[in-house]
């Protein structure tokens, strides 16, 4: 059987039993976060300046597109794909979710990746779990992918739209692919950086922005959970940054400095 994203990221944390909307927000509003006295409209870039005396490393174009994403309002939850606010400590990131319980952690990245690429005017490609390739190009054209056994096939169909081909990638992709087929390890984060756990379950998160201090480096972190939520900034104890210590070690996950990884 064809693995499903929707076993790519697990619950470590209360995350597994969501509070109702209220009391999240009740347990937000008590907390001040970077960039709170900033309008809703605000981007990463302008809410999230780099800890004191740090400065940001230079982006290349995706990096720059990461950090010109918009916020929304800095007590807004995080919501699940079904409405109900999770308690993490996060600003969330205006990000469309598709339909159903499939936007997660690779997901989110892959999203955010397969936006540049084809805003860009670039190919977007990425693969299923299986390793069979997934490009937009042939859901465009009037193909649609489905599952025989432990692969894909594909078949004529109507034009897909951009949230068809999604929805697909979603369910057949995941964290074990974005860490075999559509990225290769690196040594140093940059703005743009994934880090990757495979597995069944893994998790993924993204690296918006990257500053340096000395010998010290801080980076602010995107992430999409399980059940399907917002993706949200996860803030770090630096002015929302988290210092790079081999690695980031979020409050419900660890991801060492061997899960790093850049897009193919």
């Amino acid at each position: 059987m064809l693995l499903l994203s929707i076993f790519a990221c697990t619950i470590q944390s209360s995350l597994a039993d969501p509070p109702d909307a209220p009391t999240a927000k009740q347990a937000l509003s008590n907390q001040r976060f970077p960039g709170e006295d900033k309008p809703s409209g605000t981007t990463v870039f302008d809410a999230f300046p780099p800890p004191v005396g740090a400065t940001r490393v230079t982006p290349d174009r995706f990096g720059v597109r990461l950090q010109q994403l918009k916020l929304r309002g800095p007590l807004e939850p995080v919501r699940t794909h079904d409405g109900r606010a999770v308690a993490h400590r996060a600003r969330v990131i205006e990000l469309p979710l598709v339909k159903g319980d499939l936007q997660q952690c690779a997901d989110s990245a892959l999203r955010l990746r397969a936006e540049y690429l084809r805003d860009e005017g670039l190919e977007v490609v990425f693969h299923a779990t299986s390793g069979d390739p997934m490009p937009w190009a042939r859901y465009r054209d009037g193909e649609r992918a489905y599952a025989v056994g432990n692969s894909l096939k594909w078949k004529s169909a109507d034009p897909a739209s951009w949230d068809r081909y999604l929805t697909d990638l979603f369910m057949w992709a995941g964290t074990a692919s974005l860490a075999e087929r559509d990225t290769v390890p690196d040594r140093h984060p940059d703005p743009g950086d994934v880090m990757v756990q495979p597995g069944f379950p893994g998790h993924a998160i993204l690296l918006l922005d990257v500053a340096t201090k000395g010998e010290q480096t801080f980076v602010l972190v995107g992430e999409g959970y399980m059940p399907a939520q917002d993706f949200h900034i996860e803030l770090g104890d630096h002015d929302g940054w988290w210092l790079w210590q081999d690695g980031v070690q979020l409050g419900h996950w660890d991801m060492p400095a061997s899960s790093l990884r850049t897009w193919k």
